[in-house]
């Protein structure tokens, strides 16, 4: 006789907790929301989707053409024209990903739209804190939770990215889920989440192409059939919605290569070093894509750890391989940091404490200090060293972990000098 164990019903007790936590989310969720309403000009990462949306919707018209730049231009910098070195705000998403603005896309107003749009950005914010932290494995101090939280929330980066409402967060948070699902086995669910985080390359295009090469060696084909069944039901419905979309929005996207916006390790060594920062900025980018040649082939022959550090060393890298990118796309760098941190802590314990509070005072106070303090007449090259800033110190404490990341295990001597 096979005997099952008795389900165990919810309490009163449970019901009352669910409640609470509801009511909860939606207080919070209602004073955000009332908080971005008080947000300053900007947010054209999210209103160039919306007016895209509203474009094509209402306007009957295409949702790639200069009228979008044209209104967010006017949203954000107030009908002044397009500021030198601002960005244009071009509409180059995949209209098959555009779709999913839509529903924002029918709130006539824009100040409403924006702040609702940021609210999802700021849950996102806290999923990516959340799930960055479970992806290191290590049983985190409470006291650590917190700080890591504000820092994660406070940073002169995240800051850019809920002020520019951009999608950064929400990728950041599908970047953190597709190792997660990948870690647990979840493979269709991993390959649809890459499928939604395909735009904004400059952000996270190696990482996909890691992960899905990492895939195809390991012979996941559950990943692809993830990947290829929500691609072609957004494509499906794309082509039915807007048959012709393709041009235009590779056209949009030709357009976007070609204005003169936003920073690269090029420009960014070419105005610090006007000398020999070119010459420079190439050797740094040459040697960046020959350790991740490196890296990448010897991670497919180390475990899953191998691997997340591999990916962190990714995300942290792109921004330094000549991509043009905005202060915000450096925000997904929340999930290399929380793993270096870990490193830092599970090898040095108490010292590795200290070391931690010491990297979260620089990483959070010294970007601040440079944008609130710098004057004027250097502004130019502030922006510069607070883009190199992040990642650069990244990679580097990437590497200085990278013995203890990849070889979890300590050796006899190792644990004598925990002692």
């Amino acid at each position: 006789m096979n005997f099952q164990p008795p389900s165990k019903s919810l309490t009163s007790r449970d019901y009352l907790f669910i409640a609470l936590v509801v009511v909860l989310f939606f207080i919070i969720s209602a004073g955000l929301v009332y908080a971005n309403l008080s947000l300053p000009n900007g947010g054209g990462d999210f209103l160039r989707h919306w007016a895209g949306g509203r474009a094509f919707i209402f306007d009957q018209t295409e949702p790639y053409t200069l009228y979008v730049p044209e209104v967010v231009q006017k949203l954000v910098y107030g009908g002044n024209g397009l500021p030198d070195g601002e960005p244009p705000f071009i509409l180059d998403t995949p209209f098959h990903l555009l779709l999913l603005y839509f529903p924002l896309s029918l709130l006539p107003d824009p100040i409403i739209a924006r702040a609702i749009y940021t609210l999802i950005l700021e849950w996102a914010l806290f999923g990516l804190v959340v799930l960055s932290l479970r992806l290191t494995e290590w049983t985190v101090p409470r006291w650590f939770s917190v700080l890591f939280f504000l820092f994660s929330v406070l940073n002169f980066y995240t800051f850019q990215a809920i002020l520019a409402a951009s999608p950064i967060l929400i990728l950041g948070l599908l970047y953190a889920g597709v190792l997660f699902a990948l870690r647990h086995e979840q493979d269709e669910l991993a390959g649809a989440l890459m499928a939604l985080s395909l735009y904004y390359w400059e952000a996270g295009l190696p990482f996909l192409i890691l992960m899905l090469w990492r895939s195809y060696k390991e012979r996941r084909m559950r990943v692809f059939a993830g990947f290829g069944m929500l691609s072609v039901v957004l494509l499906f419905i794309s082509f039915l919605v807007y048959p012709g979309w393709i041009l235009p929005y590779l056209r949009a996207g030709m357009n976007n290569l070609n204005a003169v916006f936003g920073f690269s390790i090029i420009t960014a060594l070419q105005n610090l070093l006007p000398s020999y920062g070119k010459y420079l900025a190439w050797g740094v980018i040459v040697l960046l894509v020959f350790a991740l040649g490196y890296e990448w082939n010897a991670s497919q022959y180390g475990d899953e750890r191998r691997l997340y550090w591999t990916a962190c060393l990714t995300l942290a890298a792109t921004p330094l391989l000549g991509f043009r990118t905005e202060f915000w796309n450096l925000s997904v760098l929340i999930i290399p940091i929380a793993f270096m941190f870990a490193v830092i802590y599970d090898r040095w314990n108490q010292i590795g404490a200290w070391l931690i509070l010491l990297f979260l005072a620089v990483f959070f106070a010294l970007p601040w200090t440079i944008y609130l303090f710098t004057p004027l007449s250097l502004a130019a090259i502030s922006g510069e060293v607070l883009y190199l800033f992040l990642p650069v110190l990244t990679v580097l404490g990437l590497y200085w972990i990278r013995w203890w990341a990849i070889r979890p295990p300590r050796v006899w001597a190792d644990a004598l000098t925990q002692r």
